[in-house]
């Protein structure tokens, strides 16, 4: 039976078995030490201002992001690291299955653990507030909003994984300096872009385009089409561009 080179599940196992072991000592200190944090900010905030804690769902998934950025900036550092590197890119698996791995670690199991030490946070001030004051304020953080913040780290952790991959040193302050860049040109792009548009259609010296000012076929393309395409866009091919970009990086670094 010939052996297929391009993408195996047990090897892919393997291979994240491989990265969860050799990484889990300095992962279960950051993750402990992050959530005895977060658990500290909440007991304090169920005492203080009770009233105020459903604001905290924000806090645990903006402390989520900006880790999840962080984690996912460094999930190749053994590339990069001179005397680790050879045997990294010599373990039998292909760069497609080095990708899988990396993304399942980064965009499945981090945001997962995450959530669910969320819980656990909650669990614990609950309990520990409903002793000592006879109140349990908090709410379960498996809602809606929750979710719906996941499926967006998931999408926008694949930048990072793209800078991971890429750049050799300071990933994640170089991906948030190469982001800030392209979004800048971006911005400028787009604002000639209405300006050269719209600006025809607006009588006054300035611009502040009005819409009865507009066509139907303009307003439809300006309030309809345009949203539409950027949410496909987003949640369709945003990652797959960045995951593709990753696999070229990595096929430039093989040994």
């Amino acid at each position: 039976m010939k052996t297929n080179n391009i993408f195996s599940f047990r090897r892919l196992y393997l291979l994240l078995r491989r990265q969860i072991l050799s990484n889990a000592m300095s992962l279960l200190i950051a993750f402990g030490a992050v959530a005895g944090a977060m658990l500290v900010v909440t007991l304090l905030s169920g005492f203080l201002q009770p009233q105020e804690v459903s604001n905290l769902t924000g806090l645990y998934l903006t402390v989520m992001f900006i880790g999840g950025f962080v984690f996912t900036s460094n999930i190749y550092a053994e590339l990069h690291h001179p005397q680790r590197s050879y045997q990294y890119l010599t373990l039998p698996v292909s760069n497609t299955e080095r990708l899988a791995g990396a993304w399942a670690i980064s965009a499945v199991l981090f945001p997962l653990v995450s959530v669910l030490a969320m819980a656990l946070i909650v669990l614990i001030a609950n309990l520990v507030l409903n002793i000592i004051m006879n109140v349990s304020p908090f709410y379960s953080v498996f809602t809606g909003g929750t979710w719906t913040a996941v499926k967006i780290y998931v999408v926008t952790q694949s930048m990072f994984l793209a800078g991971a991959a890429y750049f050799s040193k300071n990933n994640f302050l170089k991906t948030v300096l190469t982001l800030f860049v392209a979004s800048m040109i971006l911005q400028f792009v787009f604002a000639i872009a209405a300006w050269l548009i719209l600006s025809p259609l607006d009588p006054g010296p300035g611009f502040s385009m009005q819409m009865q000012h507009m066509t139907p076929q303009l307003e439809q393309l300006i309030l309809t089409y345009i949203p539409n395409t950027a949410k496909v866009v987003f949640w369709y091919l945003w990652a797959p561009f960045f995951l593709v970009i990753t696999w070229f990086s990595l096929k430039e670094r093989q040994v």
